[in-house]
């Protein structure tokens, strides 16, 4: 797919098989570039685009941004909805179905006893809600992990599996991961089908010797692109 900035002259490849590495020197810049793609992820507007074969793609479906690395979470409102769902599907398979049934009708059963002695008329829908049961107990992912690395691998597979995420922008990664973790964590990616793009304040100095295939561009202090 195409990746492209409103007021760059050209456009950039992301694709699982190379990394991008987008350098802006000027802090400003930087934060506008950060600003502007998480309001797309949000499904707002902003100045990047993102094509395929001529059509353009939206943000908010199929890409992430994460700006702060030691703080991030797994248990995004997004994801969570998207868990919460899957639960409730698997709740309808044939071996949870008897007990399924149980737990709905002494749960009505419950609520229309209570209802009945608070001395209003009040009706009650038989209708069972499995995802309100799941959203009951505040399902949510274990966050606790040996390093960053590995929950950086479980944040790839949650996202691709529950938001369908075809794209990763990392903001200073590459500070908080040494060169060998650079290379699993691409190596992941790519295994995973998923491009990755790395927004840093300066060329990375781990990248001299990695080995990982990718481009980058640079826009200096002056906002000049350079490839």
């Amino acid at each position: 797919m195409n990746f492209k900035h409103l007021y760059w002259e050209k456009h950039y490849t992301l694709s699982p098989q190379e990394a991008l590495v987008v350098a802006v020197e000027n802090p400003l810049t930087l934060w506008n570039y950060c600003t502007s793609l998480i309001a797309q992820t949000n499904g707002e507007a902003g100045f990047f685009s993102l094509s395929k074969n001529l059509a353009e793609l939206s943000f908010d479906k199929i890409c992430n941004v994460e700006t702060n690395i030691p703080g991030f979470i797994l248990n995004t409102k997004k994801i969570q909805t998207a868990l919460i769902k899957k639960c409730a599907e698997f709740s309808s398979r044939p071996e949870f179905e008897e007990t399924l049934r149980s737990i709905s009708n002494s749960l009505i059963d419950f609520c229309r006893n209570v209802c009945r002695d608070i001395g209003h008329s009040i009706s009650i829908d038989d209708d069972f809600d499995v995802t309100g049961l799941f959203k009951l107990f505040s399902v949510t992912l274990r966050e606790a992990y040996d390093s960053l690395l590995d929950k950086l691998i479980e944040y790839i597979n949650i996202n691709v599996e529950f938001s369908k995420t075809k794209v990763f922008f990392f903001l200073f990664l590459t500070k908080f991961l040494n060169q060998k973790e650079i290379e699993m964590f691409f190596e992941h990616c790519r295994f995973s089908d998923v491009a990755v793009v790395f927004l840093e304040d300066c060329y990375p100095n781990n990248f001299s010797d990695i080995n990982i295939p990718y481009q980058c561009v640079i826009i200096d202090k002056d906002n000049c692109l350079i490839e």
